[in-house]
């Protein structure tokens, strides 16, 4: 069947629903070229030879942090520098996928400075 026909047959077109972000993640080239992923909200901090290898390695990252936070969840609500997460990995959680995970991040680009 010829693709326009399975267009017309459509009822209406598919909408893309972006939800705001979560949280955010500083992606920046450092002066040796490595680069360095960050996550401010939960103070997560990664450096590796390559963009996307920083950001796969600090997603891993945010997962294992929720994991562990969930796991010995008395200690990080009671922690004055942890408690506050709560609701960042509650979010973490309910990510069945890489992708899902993605969408709870807002990139932002930038060059490293000492």
């Amino acid at each position: 069947m010829p693709l326009t026909n399975v267009h017309h047959r459509r009822a209406k077109d598919p909408k893309i629903v972006v939800s705001e972000p979560t949280l955010t993640v500083l992606l920046a080239q450092d002066e040796d070229g490595s680069y360095c992923a960050k996550c401010p909200e939960l103070d997560l901090v990664t450096q590796l030879s390559s963009a996307e290898a920083a950001l796969k390695d600090l997603l891993a990252a945010v997962r294992d942090y929720a994991a562990e936070y969930l796991r010995e969840r008395k200690l990080y609500s009671a922690s004055p520098n942890r408690a506050h997460h709560r609701p960042y990995v509650d979010a973490i959680a309910a990510c069945q996928t890489e992708w899902e995970l993605r969408t709870l991040i807002e990139i932002k680009h930038g060059l490293v400075h000492l």
